[in-house]
């Protein structure tokens, strides 16, 4: 009688038809293979019951998620989502191309220029569903920490180019931005992030091997030019700065403000639009054009200071990504967004202090940040900054 009713069971309850949809890459014939590859797993309530909690088979690494449904005694429903493409490798057995676990999840000729190509390192053979055979573990992880800043910033970078002391470089769009070593990459590719929508359309170098975070300017590099360039968030054609102090006032450059070259500080009568200038040497950054309408100094070398003035407070013309939302309004009288750390060491842009708390953009207090009793904001890392300005003070 049991033995009977196993038969029957077994003969109603047969999987027939398997409807599998949420696949992109897999086809529905190849997960449904996967699925019901046994006589116990074509029984639907076998089946019902080996993946009602999602499990995954082992034979099909490429699936993030499994949800079973069943339909009738003999059709179930399958829906699936495949784990997410990180990046890929060139290799002779053709694009070998892993996810964000650094897991190979194709080896395909087709074309993959929708992923960052890892260019620079030395790989064995790659096997399906393996690792990445890189040559350190320590290699692999920077690898997988890059692909996933530039994927949770939903940047699209063409190419990841490791050098032969490990330095890095991401191409995006026409920019080829250097991130130097393995370190503060989170700050690095966030700032970056903040910086390319400034140079859109623009094609050249970004400089940003030494950032830490910490308020340092950043310099760009265009395409067919040795010198270094400041961003001009205003129109073209910026006046020349006067002279000041006994020195003389170069005329200032169509994207750039005008730069005072002599030993004095310059004051900028014609200065930009929007208050921006570059010192002498043209780096980016140079946060020039305070909200009461005078020029700041240029920020790197050179013995001259920025001439070029704000009309009316101006916005600052920093690349960092921390000034460079504006330091003044036409009455002077906004504070400046900027960056600080909070208590658990993690990175807050956009921040400004209202009604004396220091809140990020949608308005939530900042932990570990405070006002001390001279108006400045002490961040988690205890740094000191002006809030009218964005600067550091200490």
């Amino acid at each position: 009688m049991i033995l009977t009713a196993l038969l029957v069971v077994m003969l109603l309850f047969r999987v027939r038809t398997v409807k599998v949809y949420g696949n992109t890459r897999h086809s529905s014939k190849e997960i449904a293979s996967g699925l019901v590859h046994d006589a116990l797993t074509h029984n639907t309530l076998y089946f019902l019951w080996k993946y009602k909690d999602g499990d995954i088979p082992d034979s099909m690494p490429y699936l993030e998620t499994l949800h079973v449904q069943v339909k009738s005694l003999s059709r179930v429903e399958v829906e699936v989502t495949e784990k997410e493409l990180a990046g890929y490798l060139s290799d002779p057995a053709g694009n070998v191309c892993f996810d964000r676990e650094g897991t190979i999840l194709e080896i395909t000729n087709d074309d993959r220029s929708d992923l960052p190509l890892i260019t620079g390192v030395n790989t064995g053979e790659p096997v399906l569903y393996q690792k990445l055979p890189t040559e350190s573990s320590a290699q692999l992880r920077t690898i997988l920490s890059l692909t996933e800043l530039l994927s949770y910033h939903e940047l699209q970078a063409t190419e990841i180019r490791f050098g032969e002391n490990m330095e890095i470089t991401v191409f995006v769009g026409g920019i080829e931005a250097q991130l130097g070593q393995d370190e503060y990459l989170e700050e690095k590719v966030a700032n970056l992030n903040k910086i390319l929508p400034r140079l859109d359309g623009q094609r050249g170098i970004l400089h940003l091997e030494t950032f830490t975070g910490r308020n340092e300017t950043v310099s760009f590099t265009p395409a067919g030019s040795d010198e270094l360039s400041a961003l001009d968030e205003g129109s073209d054609g910026a006046g020349a700065g006067d002279t000041g102090g006994g020195g003389s006032g170069d005329a200032g450059s169509g994207d750039s403000g005008g730069a005072d070259t002599g030993g004095g500080t310059g004051s900028g009568d014609a200065g930009s639009a929007d208050g921006t200038g570059s010192g002498d040497a043209g780096t980016v950054g140079a946060d020039a054009g305070n909200g009461d309408g005078t020029g700041s100094d240029g920020a790197d070398t050179g013995s001259g200071d920025a001439g070029a003035g704000a009309q009316d407070g101006g916005s600052a013309a920093d690349l960092s990504g921390v000034n460079g939302d504006g330091s003044g309004d036409a009455d002077g009288g906004s504070q400046s967004i900027y960056v600080v750390f909070n208590s658990s060491g993690g990175l807050v842009y956009n921040v400004h202090v209202e009604n004396g708390t220091v809140v990020d953009e949608n308005g939530n207090p900042v932990p570990g940040c405070s006002v001390n009793e001279d108006g400045y904001v002490v961040d988690g890392y205890m740094n000191v900054i002006d809030p009218a300005t964005g600067e550091l003070v200490q």
